[in-house]
């Protein structure tokens, strides 16, 4: 039934073409892959394009044709790879381990119709990787290793007409890469390549095409200033004499024809001025597209296009981009383009799924990052409406010198110039698609052959933006003029080294944070730098785990269990879903999903929050997340998965790049019941709101209790100010624990023009309840300070039994290791509790030594593009505190990177904070409850010290046999005021303790 479905797929393509160029898929046919581990190749003599094919080797597979009659997969369509049909062909399936290397062969069968005799026949394919060489009936008919782009070849004189032909495809995977990293150049023999993707196969669709001798290879729809005139670039191959060559324009999916004209192609190209002053414009709001058909001759090609145009403008010295005359600030991801199963190339399903998820954001733009951009989703862009940004991919310059001269060079050049011709040829009508950018973060300035590769790419496609590198801001010191700045502007062949800024912080800092609003003009991504566009090209890496539970039901509902990620993905959920319904989480969350997703939400909140900030300069003209997708090996900051499932809530960062809003700015949104924060309020305005205007700003309990009300009139702009200041420094005192919400309101001509809020977090700060004396073991002196400004009593811990009621550990070296007597430990069975604060992971080697504990090391959680995250459940110790949750800017102070942040792998305790670091399948123990004997034990690797530490944290010390002791009360002046969550932690956990005493 499989093979009658699939032939009449292909006779049914067959049927529906015109007789003058008939196309055939290839790709659902059925293709069976056979692996040649023993072939020779590491050391060939490669070619670049033009190939001369009488000049190949010819490559048979290993012990002659009937390898192939054996094939280890079957049944397979197109695209596929070697590592998304057979990941683990060796046995080993961790990490990259199961990657193969070397030539693997992908085999059909195809029945050539008998009305082509006559016909120029071809095999068209969309992309391989890396190099293929082509066999039809068993002879070399092609050869090409230009990775990643479409290419033909003519199989003419080899194809049976009216009779079945084989089509094999020997495929090389020498190299790649299944990370980010496209920054050196890969070595195959005595040759440098690009580094790409280490995926290896047939990475898009083949097709089988039939034309007459006379036929049009390329149509290229080149956009102008005026956004209803374009300009029709024709190439043809075969025209001996003059031709006719009729041309009609339709609206996309409409038989009506808008626009036609006849003309005659008397040579191999053609160029014509094609205007429609009626022409509806294609915009990120309005994806309005057009089909121009061209017949020539007998043939007949179909290109569509949009009518638009991009641009940067000098508006009162403030360079902005502009789409249709209207300005736009770029919101962007970075995207490294790994996909699931064969993971190079989406299926058309997940094209889409890309280009809603950016829509669903708020985001209005997408980059193609240090790879090659994809055709089906440029296609999805330009029908969704979404905004592109293209690299090539690992265009690197080579190293300088090769074993065997030059030659070598030059083949690199040959290469890398293909790739880029090949993609901007194949990419330059997609309206969505608006700048070209050759490298990222390359460190060198622009040699001479890179300045000849922009021109050749700018005379390709002189229309669109094209940029030498991303990630250049100032010149490395040495160096006098801005040469990270080389770029090109649209029909502009002068190379500018100024105007055009962009800088990378590509490292985030693991959760919202109060310094990211300091006031006025100090704030996180501020520009004022008006003379050049500001382009933010990597910015936040937050590392959260992927949609596990999602991806799981796709894997199990599609039976894909064999391709290069489903066996992680099934093992990281695994142990997600083994600790919640083992440790005690499952009430705080009930499914795996219900965690990860809250993770998402740690991310997408300080996003949404940067953007903002990005809004309201009114001088950044784009932002870019870095980055787009996770995979499983890194790019945990994605704010997708590998399968294009949202990470979190998508409103969280939708609601920040809305055309009008609000703004609401507080420098401390965590603070102390009795401390104050200072609200600015901004206007986000691309509505050209403007005018006078009545703002009145409301703080709210979470009961809805107005605690404080101000009014102001104030001035909009309007235009083209898109972010704009309305009021500074309103103080607001915060009575009450909890929530409370700043709201506002732009009032105007007697209506709500505009509306905005922000929440606060206040703690109680409350050391009741601790009662009896405490033994401090702490050689700083902090906490007790602390303590002791709390009204706790203290005793000075320094050796032997502790004479206290409960004991609190800070930077203190645990003792007595070994089997016998441990004075704390003793003291801990007859009935204490023991608080342990600082060097957790000395103390868990501790109580692994002594068999309080099953300890099995740390783990330290990951940062950017890794990452790792907190959750906790409730407990006591959370009074007054959040919980049931995943740490975000309430928490702060622990979750934010440049805190301590450690995993213990507790598997005896009672987990009160889990936490989970990149893509390890496993759960660690940020804080947990140890019984002991009648007592207990609460460790914690969460940063409290970091916490406590003001800027006189104490004044004076006696030092009592080599130990500093702290004689004067703590000092909280300059302390971060979001630190009251971990310095309320700590008293809590002292509460219980006291009140768990024998």
């Amino acid at each position: 039934m499989q093979i009658k479905r699939l032939l009449l797929m292909a006779l049914s393509a067959v049927a529906l073409q015109s007789a003058a160029r008939d196309k055939i898929d290839l790709s659902p046919l059925a293709w069976d892959i056979t692996l040649d581990p023993q072939a020779q190749w590491a050391n060939d003599k490669l070619f670049t394009p033009p190939v001369t094919m009488a000049s190949l080797p010819v490559n048979l597979p290993t012990g002659g044709w009937q390898l192939l009659d054996h094939p280890q997969k079957t049944g397979v369509h197109l695209p596929a790879t070697v590592e998304g049909e057979m990941w683990g062909w060796n046995g080993q399936t961790y990490g990259v381990t199961g990657n193969y290397v070397g030539v693997s062969w992908f085999r059909t069968q195809v029945d050539v119709p008998a009305n082509w005799q006559g016909k120029r026949i071809a095999l068209q394919f969309d992309a391989v990787r890396f190099r293929a060489e082509i066999f039809v009936n068993r002879q070399l008919v092609g050869y090409d290793l230009v990775n990643s782009t479409p290419f033909e070849v003519d199989i003419t004189p080899y194809a049976k007409v009216g009779q079945k032909n084989e089509v094999a495809v020997r495929i090389t995977d020498p190299n790649g890469n299944f990370n980010w990293k496209d920054s050196q150049c890969y070595a195959w023999g005595a040759y440098l390549t690009n580094p790409s993707h280490g995926f290896g196969g047939i990475t898009g669709r083949v097709h089988l095409v039939a034309t007459d001798n006379t036929f049009i290879r390329d149509m290229f729809v080149e956009n102008t200033p005026a956004a209803s005139t374009v300009k029709v670039h024709i190439a043809a191959e075969g025209v001996k004499q003059a031709t006719p060559l009729k041309l009609e324009l339709r609206e996309r999916g409409s038989n009506k024809v808008v626009w036609s004209r006849q003309e005659q192609m008397d040579g191999s190209e053609k160029t014509l001025t094609l205007s429609l002053p009626q022409a509806k414009l294609w915009s990120v709001e309005e994806p309005n597209l057009y089909e121009l058909t061209a017949k020539l001759g007998n043939d007949e090609l179909t290109q569509r296009f949009g009518f638009r145009w991009f641009e940067v403008r000098d508006v009162k010295g403030d360079r902005q981009f502009y789409l249709n005359g209207k300005r736009i600030t770029l919101i962007t991801a970075i995207s490294w383009s790994f996909w699931p199963d064969n993971g190079i190339t989406p299926s058309r399903e997940l094209a889409y799924k890309q280009v809603r998820d950016a829509k669903q954001l708020g985001m209005n733009m997408l980059n193609f990052h240090r790879t090659i951009g994809n055709t089906d989703v440029l296609n999805a862009a330009d029908e969704l409406g979404l905004l592109y940004f293209e690299e090539p991919g690992g265009n690197q310059y080579p190293a300088n010198k090769f074993d065997d001269g030059t030659a070598y060079t030059q083949f690199y050049f040959n290469y890398r110039n293909e790739k880029l011709a090949r993609m901007i040829r194949r990419d330059r009508s997609h309206p969505s698609l608006i700048i070209y950018n050759l490298h990222n973060e390359r460190g060198a300035s622009p040699q001479a052959e890179d300045r000849r590769q922009m021109q050749m790419a700018h005379r390709l496609d002189p229309s669109r933006i094209l940029t030498y590198n991303s990630c250049n801001g100032k010149n490395p010191e040495g160096l006098p003029d801005d040469h990270f700045k080389l770029h090109l502007m649209p029909g502009d062949t002068t190379f500018h080294n100024i105007g055009w800024w962009d800088n990378h912080h590509a490292g985030g800092p693991g959760v919202y944070h109060d310094y990211i609003y300091k006031g006025k003009d100090d704030y996180l991504r501020f520009s004022d730098n008006k003379g050049e566009i500001v382009y933010w090209g990597e910015e936040g890496a937050i590392g959260t785990p992927p949609r596990l539970q999602l991806i799981r039901d796709e894997i199990l509902r599609s039976g894909r269990t064999n391709n290069w990620e489903a066996a992680d993905y099934l093992a990281w959920y695994d142990a997600y879903d083994n600790f919640l319904r083992t440790r005690g989480f499952s009430k705080a969350f009930p499914c795996v999903d219900s965690l990860t997703r809250q993770m998402g939400n740690v991310a997408y909140y300080y996003q949404g929050r940067v953007m903002e900030n990005v809004h309201i300069s009114n001088t950044v003209d784009a932002y870019a997340i870095n980055g787009w997708e996770s995979m499983k090996l890194e790019n945990h900051s994605g704010v997708v998965d590998n399968y294009r499932n949202l990470k979190g809530d998508a409103q969280l960062i939708a609601r920040y790049n809305r055309p009008l809003y609000l703004s609401v700015k507080l420098t401390h949104k965590v603070l102390a019941v009795g401390d104050t924060t200072t609200t600015d309020v901004y206007i986000v305005n691309r509505k050209d709101i403007h005018g006078p205007a009545m703002l009145q700003l409301t703080a709210r309990d979470a009961q809805g209790k107005v605690l404080s009300r101000m009014k102001k009139r104030v001035k909009v702009s309007g235009g083209v100010v898109y972010g704009e200041n309305l009021m500074t420094g309103w103080k607001v005192r915060i009575p009450c624990a909890g929530y409370v919400s700043i709201e506002a309101q732009l009032q105007q001509h007697g209506r709500t023009a505009a509306t905005g809020d922000d929440k606060i977090y206040a703690v109680a700060m409350n050391a009741t309840g601790i009662d009896g004396v405490c033994a401090v073991a702490d050689t700083t002196g902090v906490l007790a300070a602390y303590l002791d400004a709390q009204g706790v009593k203290t005793v000075n811990y320094h050796r032997g039994r502790p004479q206290a009621d409960l004991m609190i550990v800070g930077a203190f070296e645990p003792t007595q290791f070994g089997s016998g007597y441990s004075d704390i430990l003793e003291w801990v069975y007859s009935g204490h509790t023991l608080v342990i604060v600082d060097n957790p992971v000395r103390w868990a080697d501790l109580l692994c030594d002594k068999e309080v504990m099953d300890y099995r090391g740390e783990k330290a959680l990951g940062r950017s593009w890794y990452g790792g995250n907190f959750f906790c459940r409730s407990h006591p110790i959370f009074e007054g505190l959040p919980t049931d949750c995943v740490f975000n800017w309430e928490y702060q102070c622990f979750a934010a990177y440049n805190r301590r942040r450690i995993g213990l792998r507790d598997m005896s305790g009672e987990v009160l904070v889990g936490c989970v670091s990149d893509h390890r399948k496993e759960v660690y123990s940020a804080l947990s409850e140890i019984p002991a004997g009648r007592g207990r034990i609460l460790i914690t690797t969460l940063d409290i010290p970091a916490c406590l530490k003001g800027t006189e944290a104490y004044t004076k010390k006696v030092d009592l046999d080599g130990m500093n002791e702290s004689m004067n009360t703590f000092n909280t002046q300059g302390m971060n005021k979001a630190d009251a969550v971990g310095r309320q932690l700590l008293l809590n956990m002292l509460r219980y303790a006291s009140q768990h005493k024998q």
